[in-house]
C-alpha cells in the first residue's frame, strides 16, 4: 500500500513539474513577442523590393546620400503585398531568427544586388541593401534579421538570389529579354 501511495505521489509530482514547466516556455515566448519592436514604425506608401544586374547603375557607394529611384535601370521588381509586408517586418524586427546562424564569411565587396525600399510620395523613406557575395547587410536603420532569412525572403517572391555574381547576372538577363520580348 505504501509502495502504491509512493509511486502515485512521485507520479503527480512529475506531471505538476512538467506543468509548471511548459507554463515557464509558453509565458517566456509571450514575453519575448511583446518585447520586440516593430521594424516598420514609419510612414510609407508601398514597399518594392527588386534584384538589379549592375548595382553600379544606382549605389555609387554612399548611403548617405538620397537613393533616386529614378536611376533603377536594369531591376526586376515586387511590389509587396501586405502580406509580404508582414512578413518582412517579422524578418527585419527579429521574429524570425529562432533557429537561424550566420556562419557566411563576408568579404571587402559590397555590391547589393538585392533591395528592399520603402517609398513615401515617390521618395525613399527606408532601405536594406543586401550582397549576397559578401554576406553584408546595409539599412537606413539597424535589424535583427540573418542572411537566411533574405535568402528565404527574397526567394519567396520570386526574386532568385545567388552567391555567384555571373549566376545572377545571367539568370536576371535572360529575365530581362523575356520581359523585353512581350
Amino acid at each position: 500500500m505504501k509502495r502504491i501511495f509512493i509511486i502515485t505521489l512521485v507520479f503527480l509530482l512529475l506531471i505538476g513539474c512538467k506543468k509548471d514547466q511548459l507554463n515557464n516556455e509558453v509565458n517566456s515566448n509571450v514575453t519575448k513577442n511583446k518585447n520586440s519592436t516593430d521594424y516598420i514604425d514609419f510612414k510609407y506608401d508601398k514597399v518594392v523590393a527588386f534584384a538589379s544586374v549592375d548595382p553600379m547603375d544606382y549605389f555609387d557607394g554612399n548611403f548617405d546620400k538620397e537613393l533616386d529611384v529614378k536611376k533603377f535601370k536594369d531591376t526586376i521588381s515586387r511590389k509587396l503585398d501586405l502580406n509580404q509586408i508582414k512578413k518582412l517586418n517579422d524578418i527585419l524586427s527579429g521574429k524570425e531568427n529562432s533557429n537561424l546562424s550566420d556562419s557566411a564569411i563576408s568579404a571587402d565587396c559590397f555590391y547589393p544586388r538585392h533591395n528592399i525600399i520603402f517609398l513615401k510620395d515617390q521618395k525613399v523613406v527606408n532601405y536594406i541593401s543586401v550582397c549576397f557575395e559578401c554576406s553584408q547587410i546595409k539599412s537606413s536603420k539597424p535589424i535583427l534579421a540573418k542572411m537566411q532569412n533574405f535568402v528565404d525572403f527574397f526567394n519567396s517572391i520570386n526574386l532568385k538570389m545567388f552567391y555567384n555574381p555571373l549566376d545572377h547576372k545571367e539568370y536576371y538577363d535572360s529575365l530581362k529579354f523575356i520581359n523585353n520580348k512581350h
